[in-house]
């Protein structure tokens, strides 16, 4: 043990002599290109700024997403990076970064014109517009025609008007015990 004592001073000597052998070297020729090149490297201060695309996907209750693009010039990617705080990062690359938010509320487009309906096959769905020739926006689940009352199934081939959140949660909670399935992954919201 009194040896492992009496070696500690002498492998830290080495140790420091090593670290100023290293400061007191002569420089030779690539010492001095690698510090040309590190004279020709632009300080932080000095460098121009980030130009990113930056893309904004708001996805709201009713499964419409509505997408923004934006070119910005970042200067501090402390500050890029705090702005887009309450935003999920989806991808990132060279030049672009996409971030998406969930929105707890109707798209503006389906406050304007949305209606609940029963497509063709009658999943019960959001359009654009009345069920009969409208685009769906979304589809739920399937509907068990079977059990719906005649009023409600006039409702729904008529189109329930949604304007707000309230409401389409209640016609969501109203017809979710006549689902026959489990929602449906359509393909309209990826």
């Amino acid at each position: 043990m009194k040896w492992k004592s009496s070696i500690f001073p002498i492998v830290v000597c080495i140790l420091l002599f090593c670290t100023f052998e290293g400061f007191a070297a002569p420089i030779t020729d690539n010492q001095s290109v690698s510090n040309e090149e590190t004279k020709k490297e632009k300080k932080v201060w000095e460098q121009e700024p980030l130009k990113l695309e930056v893309v904004l996907k708001r996805k709201y209750l009713d499964g419409n997403i509505e997408t923004e693009v934006n070119r910005e010039t970042v200067w501090s990617l402390r500050d890029f990076w705090a702005n887009y705080k309450d935003w999920n990062l989806l991808q990132q690359k060279e030049g672009r970064v996409v971030f998406q938010k969930e929105v707890d509320d109707l798209s503006p487009a389906v406050k304007e014109n949305g209606y609940i309906g029963l497509n063709e096959n009658n999943v019960l769905s959001i359009f654009n517009g009345k069920p009969k020739d409208s685009e769906v926006i979304k589809a739920f689940y399937q509907i068990d025609v079977e059990k719906l009352e005649s009023f409600r199934m006039d409702q729904l081939k008529s189109g329930i008007k949604v304007d707000k959140k309230s409401t389409f949660k209640n016609v969501m909670q109203t017809f979710k015990e006549y689902a026959s399935t489990e929602p449906v992954d359509d393909l309209v919201d990826s």
